[in-house]
């Protein structure tokens, strides 16, 4: 499946499987390129570092989702 990336705004292949098993992790699979996904997660690792994030804390996942929606151009599926 071809995409238009969200963040880089490169027609590419998709994912080929959602990152995520939810309906943010479908929305990626459809708008994000595979290399703009390998920096979030190389990203990811920097910022759960950085900020000693504790993944099992409700309020760091929430926190590190928003870096990623950021990260990646995604916003809120609430927003227009």
């Amino acid at each position: 499946m071809t995409i238009r990336c969200a963040r880089c705004e490169r027609e590419s292949e998709g994912l080929t499987q959602a990152p995520l098993p939810t309906e943010l992790g479908r929305r990626i699979q459809g708008s994000i390129c595979p290399s703009c996904w390998q920096e979030w997660l190389r990203q990811q690792v920097i910022l759960i570092n950085e900020y000693r994030l504790n993944l099992i804390d409700r309020q760091a996942r929430a926190a590190l989702e928003g870096q990623m929606r950021q990260f990646l151009n995604l916003p809120d599926s609430d927003q227009p």
